[in-house]
């Protein structure tokens, strides 16, 4: 009797090895996606597999656009949303409108307001309302329409290419980088470390936050406790570098109580 194997178990064999590396890659995306970056050797004993199949995954990735192939390991591609917005809107609705209604006392006539990406700020304008003479510019296009919509804000929108299947704006450097000087501004953030680094998973978020700072009078961080602890990428800012922090719940146990500046004023809401 013959050794060959039959054309049709070859068959099978491949598409049974399909199958595992389609599983794998999903599983590779998954680890990326909750931490912003996995290594080879770490996904490779999680998977069960060596680091050359590892790597040739992160290669396939790589080309696909899915994820940044990078040395020893892989991380989140830029532009491309780590949570999908209904994942994300849903979270923590109540406490993401009370951490937004805390930002009341913080705003005076006429101020003018970065105000940065995220579900966080959704219900922005009910707070707006109140304030008819205020100046936004944002690349948050859900704060955008809100506060167009619904307030007598003036509202300014950086310009870029639109997320996939996110209201966000992904800003090409231009000189409204420039253009305005913020009495303050507001920020969100995907992860803060223990080490009181502010983190985001897209890149493409980070530069426009980068050339608003320098040009901001007061730095407000608005994150809910869920996002201390976490961790991602792409460094944003340090808490020495934050004015106003506001959250809530058990946030600032999960801080290094050593980096937690003394000029940091917190404000925590039930």
């Amino acid at each position: 009797m013959s050794g060959r194997t039959s054309p049709g178990a070859e068959q099978q064999d491949n598409a049974n090895d399909s199958l595992r590396r389609s599983e794998r890659q999903a599983a590779i995306l998954d680890a990326v996606r909750k931490n912003g970056s996995a290594s080879v050797s770490d996904l490779a004993r999680e998977l069960g597999v060596t680091q050359q199949t590892i790597r040739r995954d992160l290669k396939s990735l790589n080309d696909s656009g899915l994820l940044q192939k990078g040395f020893g390991g892989a991380f989140a591609s830029p532009g491309i949303v780590q949570y999908g917005r209904g994942e994300r809107q849903n979270l923590l609705v109540s406490v993401k409108r009370q951490l937004v209604q805390a930002l009341e006392p913080l705003i005076h006539p006429n101020s003018t307001m970065f105000v940065g990406l995220g579900t966080t700020f959704d219900s922005l304008h009910e707070v707006l309302i109140r304030h008819p003479s205020v100046f936004v510019a944002t690349p948050n296009l859900e704060v955008a329409y809100s506060c167009a919509m619904k307030t007598e804000a003036s509202v300014y929108v950086y310009g870029g290419y639109v997320r996939s299947k996110d209201p966000t704006v992904l800003t090409v450097p231009d000189e409204s980088r420039n253009r305005f000087k913020f009495d303050i501004a507001v920020l969100g953030a995907s992860a803060i470390d223990e080490d009181g680094t502010v983190l985001e998973f897209d890149p493409l978020e980070v530069d426009l936050v980068h050339a608003i700072l320098p040009h901001s009078r007061q730095v407000i961080l608005v994150a809910h406790e869920e996002k201390f602890g976490k961790r991602a990428p792409h460094r944003v800012t340090t808490l020495d570098k934050v004015d106003v922090l506001i959250t809530n719940g058990g946030a600032l146990e999960k801080l290094r109580s050593s980096m937690i500046p003394k000029s940091l004023q917190i404000t925590l809401v039930e």
